[in-house]
């Protein structure tokens, strides 16, 4: 049961679904289908895709509400997007980029699995291969603000 936490409404995630599920097959098969597994999971229950102020508010994911814990805590993975939401995943704290892991800052409070996608703007970060951070850094100095890096991290969450 995905939760995808975003600044997106209900109805976005609707009409992502809807327009997906209309392409037509012969010419997008895989977006096609996708769309159409989508719909289904909406309609029978197992996406659910429910409102919260909090993911409108500045706080860290860590001081979230106890409800929305425990909402959480039932599904089997929650999706969270882009650099706002992620920095407060990191509760915008100066965090070792390479040596803390995103499971250990993340995953150790998060109340399920949790996927984050993040355009890099901001210089909070983890979970980084010092390598390819290292790389980076040579060829771009502003590498961690200009948004041209992402990342794609993966933590267990306390319930797994």
């Amino acid at each position: 049961h995905p939760t995808f936490v975003s600044d997106a409404l209900e109805n976005d995630l609707v009409e992502t679904c809807e327009h997906y599920a209309a392409l037509d097959p012969a010419e997008f098969p895989a977006c096609a289908a996708a769309g159409k597994r989508w719909m289904a999971h909406l309609a029978s229950g197992a996406w659910v895709c429910k409102a919260d102020n909090f993911w409108v508010q500045p706080q860290a994911m860590w001081g979230m509400p106890q409800g929305l814990r425990d909402d959480l805590a039932v599904g089997g993975l929650t999706v969270v997007k882009g650099d706002a939401n992620y920095r407060r995943l990191l509760g915008d704290r100066t965090w070792d980029a390479s040596a803390d892991s995103f499971e250990d800052v993340v995953g150790a409070y998060f109340p399920c699995p949790v996927v984050a996608l993040r355009t890099l703007k901001a210089e909070v970060a983890c979970g980084l291969v010092k390598e390819k951070a290292e790389k980076a850094a040579s060829e771009d100095k502003e590498w961690m603000c200009n948004g041209k890096y992402g990342v794609v991290h993966f933590g267990k969450g306390v319930g797994a």
